[in-house]
């Protein structure tokens, strides 16, 4: 060890590092894997906490992701599968985590977490499929600004994949009518049989920009 270094210092930067790679952990987590006694630990998370380095949902300790990104302007990109949140979601509810943006009538799949919900699953990201027949693409319509919304909508070919697929156009616009006003979607075995999925909007600047399920 260097005359010249401060172990409280390195221990805050020990337990960011942790996050980087367990992504959420509990206080008692940390202590151990760090042979910290808790009550350090505590005053350590506590202060990167109040710093905004960390953020704690519930008993889980996390990254603040935000503080870690390169300052930018203009529109950006964003990184799905570097989002926490989503993998705290699925270990929390026990089920599967999509996320999912739409391009032209197309859902696109950003970000699929599964059981033990610590890496994303690849074999599904990047994959498309019509917005009409998920969960995560009817929500993304239903928030759209009308105009972009009827614009989608007369392009959007509704092919059926179940029995369970909306295929009426009428009926389907006065479903994402519904959706808009309870704000959220949920689809009924309309894309696979026996899986059903419930979906919520996410929004940057008042805009919906993709959604997020569990199924």
């Amino acid at each position: 060890m260097s005359k010249y270094e401060l172990s409280t210092l390195k221990r805050g930067l020990q337990i960011i590092e942790l996050l980087k790679t367990s992504r959420f952990l509990t206080l008692r987590e940390i202590s151990e894997s760090l042979e910290l006694t808790k009550t350090t630990a505590f005053r350590l998370a506590n202060t990167l906490e109040g710093m905004d380095y960390i953020k704690k949902t519930g008993k889980y300790y996390e990254l603040n992701h935000g503080m870690f990104l390169p300052v930018m302007t203009g529109k950006t990109s964003i990184d799905w599968t570097a989002l926490q949140s989503p993998y705290l979601l699925g270990k929390n509810i026990g089920e599967s985590v999509y996320i999912g943006t739409l391009e032209g009538t197309e859902l696109v799949m950003q970000q699929m977490i599964r059981t033990p919900f610590e890496e994303p699953y690849r074999q599904e990201i990047v994959n498309r499929s019509s917005a009409h027949l998920s969960a995560l693409g009817k929500v993304i319509l239903a928030h759209l600004h009308p105009t972009e919304q009827q614009d989608q909508f007369a392009r959007l070919s509704l092919t059926k994949a179940t029995d369970q697929t909306f295929i009426d156009r009428d009926l389907f616009f006065h479903h994402l009518d519904v959706i808009a006003q309870q704000g959220f979607a949920f689809d009924d075995e309309e894309r696979f049989p026996g899986v059903r999925c419930l979906a919520a909007p996410v929004f940057r600047d008042n805009h919906v920009i993709a959604a997020v399920a569990i199924a």
